[in-house]
């Protein structure tokens, strides 16, 4: 894991296995961060996370849902299809998990919170309302 600051913003570079011990460290680098400045926008880049232990996935959603609370809530780019899965699992209202497929975006997002709020409304539109063309 590699945390780069621009301003207030902090982009985590996540990278390699993602296990127990470094989602712990994970969450106490989070922490340390938020104490010394509580309006840092953090962004996750899962580009190069290729794994997840067992034993650290229960305690990452853990960490993530604890972040998702904040607000801002952070973002995440980059996501591959198989995290995706994972937080699709565990997606619910209050747990979003707001993925965004690069920086540019999770960026905007910060600033307009109103395009998040929109694309939610549009999601469960699509959701609760079947495609009834043929």
């Amino acid at each position: 894991m590699r945390a780069k600051q621009d301003g207030k913003v902090v982009v985590f570079e996540l990278e390699g296995h993602l296990e127990f011990e470094t989602t712990v460290k994970f969450q106490e680098t989070c922490q340390n961060i938020l104490k010394k400045s509580p309006d840092t926008r953090l962004i996750f880049n899962f580009q190069k996370l290729k794994f997840v232990g067992s034993s650290g996935i229960n305690h990452f959603i853990t960490t993530m849902k604890n972040l998702l609370s904040l607000s801002p809530a952070p973002k995440m780019i980059q996501v591959s299809t198989e995290f995706d899965k994972i937080f699709n699992a565990y997606r619910t209202a209050k747990y979003p998990f707001p993925v965004y497929e690069n920086m540019e975006q999770a960026l905007i997002a910060f600033d307009n919170p109103e395009t998040e709020k929109s694309k939610k409304q549009k999601k469960k539109k699509e959701i609760s309302e079947p495609n009834l063309e043929t």
